[in-house]
Parts: structure tokens; sequence; C-alpha cells
């Protein structure tokens, strides 16, 4: 595990939750290098197009609500109401679930932070877009 890479996954599942909500976009892929992430969402809005700084500030206050995450697993029968459940592969059966308290819930196998307040402070690097309704966010965690 890269020494920040919890607290980026975390930080992460907000940002994602957040463009969910926001813009209707769904997680294409994520990934995490040795100081900062990336994930690539699908939407019909140019994301482009938002305010980063307002969208930085929302992060960051679910961030301070100091929300427990938890790590669980449940049987895939359980598991169809998580937003990226199809990311998954049909042959896992126990899917692995991390739950941000009252905000989010979603499959995930890798590392998590025990609380959001261990995340630090959530920068937007840049918006791009990398193809046809698609669009990267890269950021990083202080």
């Amino acid at each position: 595990m890269k020494p920040i890479e919890g607290r980026l996954q975390t930080g992460e599942h907000i940002l994602v939750r957040i463009l969910e909500k926001k813009a209707d976009a769904q997680i294409v892929i994520a990934k995490f290098y040795e100081d900062y992430g990336s994930v690539d969402v699908s939407c019909a809005t140019d994301m482009r197009q938002l305010d980063k700084t307002e969208l930085e500030d929302r992060v960051n206050q679910v961030i301070q609500k100091n929300l427990a995450v938890k790590i669980s697993e449940i049987p895939r029968e359980q598991a169809n109401d998580l937003p990226n459940i199809t990311n998954v592969p049909e042959a896992v059966r126990r899917i692995r679930t991390v739950e941000i308290f009252g905000f989010d819930k979603r499959a995930c196998k890798d590392p998590h932070v025990s609380n959001t307040s261990e995340i630090g402070k959530f920068r937007i690097i840049k918006v791009k877009r990398v193809g046809k309704d698609r669009y990267r966010f890269e950021f990083s965690v202080e």
C-alpha cells in the first residue's frame, strides 16, 4: 500500500458520491499513485464547467464531519443496490463494502481510513475530458 492510499481512496469515494448526486455521473475507473489519485467518470454534463473550488469545499465539508468508515462483507445477493456493483465480476459472490456512515456505501477492495477526519484536506488538481462524456478528476490530500 502507498503511504497515503487509504486517505486518497476514501476521499475518492466522497468525491464520486457528490458527482453522482450533483450530475448523475458514474464511475468508470479510479487509479492511485504515490501522491495523488485519479478517477474517470462518465457523464453527459461537461465536468470541466463545474466550479472546482465549490466541489472541493463540498468534499472537505464531508471530511470535516468526522464520519466513521466501516469495512464489511456481504453476499452478492444483498449488494444489488450498491452504485458500482456492475463493476464487480459476477464470479465474486462475497462483496467487500466500504461505508461512510450516513453518506455512502459501495463495493471496494482497497484500503481506507477508519474515519473521514484522517483524510486531511482534499484538493482537486485538475479536471479534463478524456473521451466522449468521460472526464478525469486528478486529486490529492494534504
